[in-house]
């Protein structure tokens, strides 16, 4: 017990030399600097420490290949009765047909907002072209066969 105590003090004194750890040493150079000495098989790169990753995913996902590791959105499990499932999470998947209404709806808004910008532009006239001239003329530019023979009387 006085030894426990010996030691708390010891190490409240000299917190970076911790009496119980016998792979550091701490010492000063000749120039004073303060120099902790670390013994062992030193820090593990962080590429060794990747490299046991992807082994225990691949093992688990040989394991257990319907419960991919990756598989973030998805989990399997058994209900009362045994029975696999599978539970998915995340966005709803739509069908084509509602990811084209939305994509519809979203070009109908950005022609608004286009028409409302340059009224004069309008996006859905395809046969005129507005612009300014070299002297900020503003000008349409109409495009087409022209006026029929009975609309230029």
């Amino acid at each position: 017990q006085q030894l426990a105590e010996v030691k708390q003090l010891y190490n409240e004194k000299y917190p970076l030399d911790h009496v119980d750890a016998v792979d550091q040493e701490v010492g000063r150079d000749a120039d004073g600097m303060l120099w902790v000495k670390y013994e062992g098989q030193g820090l593990r790169p962080v590429h060794k420490l990747e490299c046991m990753l992807a082994e225990v995913r691949d093992a688990y996902n040989a394991k257990y290949p319907l419960d991919h590791v990756d598989a973030v959105d998805q989990e399997i499990g058994r209900d009362a009765d045994g029975m696999l499932w599978v539970q998915y999470s995340g966005q709803q998947s739509t069908s084509h047909e509602s990811r084209m209404e939305r994509l519809e709806h979203k070009l109908k808004e950005v022609k608004t907002l286009y028409n409302q910008r340059y009224p004069l532009d309008h996006v859905d006239v395809v046969d005129q072209e507005i612009g300014r001239d070299a002297d900020g003329m503003l000008w349409v530019q109409y495009i087409g066969q022209g006026l029929s023979a009975s609309q230029r009387l």
